[in-house]
């Protein structure tokens, strides 16, 4: 079933909207989930919030992109999980991914102001990342929006764990430098 017909589905509120969707979108949502959440049990459970939040949003939402929308939204349920498992204990890589990007947040008031919507930061984002070569954005996109470890990514492209950690220092650092140019860091 196409894209189009599956918010059809859920625009006219027909009752195989939520199974047309899990067969087409449920194995490609659940790697999604399983990157920051490993418990089945959370998982599964993720699942289910993601079906009832995209049930309850189309309509009024029209996404142009389904599995873009599905990315994010599943993503999102799945930081909740992580966020709400892990609330006594600080230490995994999802975390320290985080904890790396942390000082590249902060930013002027005066700035804040001009990127707090946040789908112009997205875009900043976006446009830094597009100017880096293919392999520097897989190692950001896999170790800062799916949290994988260095390990994992280094494994998973044939690399030592030390170029992945470099790479993902100087990116770092450019990143840091294109925010200062646009004054969205201090």
């Amino acid at each position: 079933m196409e894209d189009e017909q599956l918010i059809e589905l859920f625009l006219s509120r027909s009752d195989e909207a939520i199974p047309s969707l899990s067969d087409k979108y449920r194995r490609f949502c659940y790697s999604i989930i399983m990157k920051i959440v490993p418990d089945q049990r959370d998982i599964e459970e993720c699942l289910n919030d993601l079906f009832l939040r995209i049930w309850n949003s189309i309509p009024p939402d029209h996404p142009n992109c389904l599995s873009a929308y599905l990315a994010k939204i599943t993503r999102n349920i799945a930081l909740d999980r992580y966020s709400y498992n892990t609330a006594k204990m600080r230490n995994c890589d999802l975390t320290t991914a985080f904890a790396e990007l942390e000082p590249f947040l902060c930013t002027k008031e005066s700035s804040m102001e001009q990127y707090i919507d946040e789908y112009s930061f997205k875009e900043f984002i976006n446009r830094f990342l597009r100017k880096q070569p293919k392999e520097v954005r897989v190692f950001f996109i896999r170790r800062y929006w799916y949290g994988d470890s260095i390990k994992q990514i280094a494994k998973e492209n044939n690399v030592s764990e030390e170029k992945v950690k470099t790479s993902l220092f100087r990116t770092r650092n450019k990143l840091k430098f294109a925010m200062q140019k646009e004054g969205i860091l201090l």
